[in-house]
């Protein structure tokens, strides 16, 4: 039973824009645990992040972090290594993998450190499991009972797709999740 003794955290970040190889990067970074289907937000891990670049005043709009918000964040190099520590020995969750992995890889490179190898779910794949198709966070809330605002902030988001995640869970059956727990990386 996937409960029973494995530890997930459910990540979620927001950037400067969509392309970490046109030089965008993370700005903000939360990762909420969740132990035998239970949300720990007052566990959270949530930073700011200095990327030593400015966010584009159309993306300001969008997750409303302003450049004057992350002057006085820490760096790069400071948020990974506290952030690689936090999630150390947990199944990552996210909901579209594939853009906060590419975004964290860029950030461990840039860094001089070992990309995150955890194993991890992807909640669009959940999703396409269980409605034929992968669907958007807003999607998934409004069709599992989850009354929420999506914000464009990495805690808000996190623990929603933390509530997501759990609903899916049940709705998937505990048995099968294991199914979806792609490898380790690196």
């Amino acid at each position: 039973m996937i409960w029973n003794d494995t530890v997930f955290c459910v990540v979620d970040t927001e950037t400067t824009g969509t392309d970490p190889l046109a030089g965008d990067r993370i700005v903000e970074i939360a990762a909420v645990p969740v132990f035998k289907g239970k949300i720990y937000r007052n566990k959270a891990f949530h930073s700011l992040v200095n990327p030593r670049i400015r966010i584009p005043a159309l993306i300001q709009k969008v997750h409303g972090i302003s450049n004057m918000d992350i002057e006085e964040a820490p760096d790069m190099d400071a948020v990974y290594n506290l952030f690689r520590d936090y999630v150390k020995g947990t199944v990552l969750v996210f909901h579209n993998a594939n853009f906060d992995l590419t975004f964290l890889d860029m950030m461990a490179k840039e860094t001089g450190n070992f990309p995150i190898t955890n194993p991890y779910i992807d909640t669009l794949d959940l999703s396409e499991e269980i409605f034929g198709r992968p669907h958007s966070l807003k999607w998934l809330c409004e069709r599992l009972g989850i009354k929420t605002t999506i914000r464009h902030r990495a805690l808000p988001d996190a623990l929603v797709t933390a509530r997501v995640f759990v609903k899916l869970v049940e709705f998937l059956g505990e048995n099968r999740v294991n199914e979806f727990i792609r490898g380790k990386r690196g």
